[in-house]
């Protein structure tokens, strides 16, 4: 709470001074929590962001090389609150958003995405899938377990890629 409050107030000062800021942004945010709430690190970040909104220098905000800038950090410095204002540069190898990559495949690409893909690209799925389709009744009831374990089997290693392609 300490670094959010004298951020905030450094914002504050730099602008009465007129200053240009550049803010070197490698932050993991502000989660939201209870304890968020109790040290009052949300109320200082809103501060930082109110800050911004009425600043009248340039602002400069850069993501360095392999760094972070996720959840509530991103609102705060997003270019959008002060588009007059601010701009926002980033290093090819630097990360960012809202949600963090297992967020985003829990919501963008979920379970039914995952096996969509696995039908599509694994073999053995597309051929059990087919099977399945094709079967009598009494055949899918040994089908399906095959199916079923196959899936389970590549389930995390789908998941995992997609991870890494959401970040």
């Amino acid at each position: 709470p300490d670094s959010a409050y004298k951020t905030a107030t450094a914002i504050k000062d730099f602008n009465l001074e007129g200053l240009p800021l550049m803010v070197l942004a490698n932050w993991r945010g502000f989660s939201g929590g209870m304890r968020d709430m109790y040290e009052e690190i949300l109320k200082f970040g809103a501060m930082i962001v109110d800050n911004l909104v009425d600043y009248r220098q340039p602002v400069f905000v850069y993501i360095p090389p392999n760094g972070e800038l996720r959840g509530g950090a991103w609102v705060v410095v997003d270019p959008t609150i002060n588009p007059d204002m601010m701009e926002c540069y980033v290093d090819t190898s630097a990360r960012g958003g809202i949600l963090e990559p297992s967020g985003i495949v829990e919501i963008k690409y979920r379970q039914h995405h995952l096996l969509e893909t696995m039908a599509r690209l694994d073999p053995v799925v597309a051929a059990l899938n087919m099977r399945l389709a094709n079967a009598a009744d009494h055949e899918r009831a040994s089908i399906a377990p095959q199916l079923k374990a196959r899936q389970q089997l590549l389930l995390p290693m789908y998941s995992k890629v997609a991870e890494q392609f959401a970040d």
